[in-house]
């Protein structure tokens, strides 16, 4: 697959030049392309977003293709800009046959862009509806899970454990081995909250195998720095120092700043367990990078478990009460008529 899209490159980048107008049949090559690299690369899927010309002349079809396409390239390298800008775009084209077609992947990324704004309620609520227009098993088993995630982050623990429970069910039937483990992932991740560190443990290792299993780059990066994150808290330095160099090579090659900044933090927290010193730059650097993590739910365990052990401060964590999200667009979703 990604040697025929290596081929497409070459040939749109040549058409592709101010003196010969792409056709739309070039486009529609390109977004074939950008396709192809969705799960392999996502950062490279943007970039060829990016680098397509006359986006705003494109038909109506062919444009909502492309913004489909760059929510889901922005929802792994968690480029919520991209995300919002897209989102917008789509809703003003929210009854052309085409969207309506998409529906349940936009609502899902919808569901996913709004929980990491911190709109939970509104969150749970796009998902809901997105279940409501579910075609197939694998678009329920992916919602289902992102239901889950959202508990998760309302703190709902057992509300979240039985949603992934369902949701394993759900993998089980479909042989589904990337769903499988992105739900241990998340489980584990919940047991790491509840501080049950053996049963962390084993889901994230069936999670890092699943994932290397499929060849899931973000999926491998995240089970693999939970791992690494349980090592040090159980001081496990020799499954530590197997796991880290590997999964920083991931990490660096991947556009996910969130992602870099959670690994940082665990690594010095690591090195200064082996008795290393912080200097006052890295102190610095510790409290910068504190700011990039990913959501409160991160910064909270970095807060709880790395910040003490390094001898850090880190600003206050305070439950914030955050207004319901008021864009007009999204009172389609609230209805859930289409």
């Amino acid at each position: 697959m990604i040697g025929k899209a290596v081929l497409f490159t070459i040939g749109l980048f040549i058409s592709f030049t101010p003196e010969a107008k792409p056709s739309v049949e070039q486009q529609m090559e390109r977004l074939l392309e950008v396709e192809d690299y969705l799960t392999v690369k996502p950062s490279h899927s943007l970039y060829l977003l990016k680098t397509m010309p006359d986006i705003d002349v494109l038909p109506p079809a062919l444009k909502i293709r492309w913004h489909v396409l760059r929510v889901r390239a922005s929802v792994p390298t968690n480029q919520l800009l991209l995300l919002e800008q897209s989102l917008e775009t789509l809703f003003t084209h929210s009854t052309h046959p085409y969207f309506i077609n998409k529906l349940t992947s936009i609502l899902s990324a919808l569901g996913i862009w709004l929980r990491r704004k911190g709109h939970l309620n509104e969150a749970d609520m796009s998902l809901q509806c997105a279940l409501k227009y579910a075609e197939n098993a694998s678009q329920r088993l992916t919602l289902i899970n992102s239901r889950a995630l959202v508990a998760r982050h309302m703190g709902a623990h057992q509300k979240a454990i039985a949603l992934y429970q369902q949701a394993a069910l759900l993998a089980q039937e479909q042989h589904n081995v990337s769903m499988a483990a992105t739900i241990n992932n998340n489980l584990g991740a919940i047991a790491l909250d509840l501080t049950h560190y053996d049963q962390a443990d084993g889901y994230l290792r069936a999670a890092l195998e699943g994932y290397q299993r499929v060849d899931k780059r973000s999926g491998h990066i995240t089970a693999g720095t939970n791992l690494l994150f349980l090592f040090v808290l159980k001081g496990e330095s020799i499954n530590y120092a197997r796991l880290y160099s590997p999964i920083k090579a991931l990490t660096d090659a991947f556009p996910n700043q969130a992602k870099k900044a959670f690994l940082q933090w665990i690594n010095i927290t690591y090195l200064t367990q082996q008795g290393q010193k912080l200097s006052a730059q890295e102190r610095m650097q510790l409290q910068t990078l504190f700011n990039q993590l990913e959501s409160d739910q991160v910064r909270r365990l970095v807060a709880t478990h790395l910040a003490p052990k390094v001898k850090v401060t880190v600003p206050a964590l305070t439950e914030q009460r955050i207004q319901a999200f008021q864009a007009k667009w999204f009172e389609q979703v609230r209805r859930c008529d289409w």
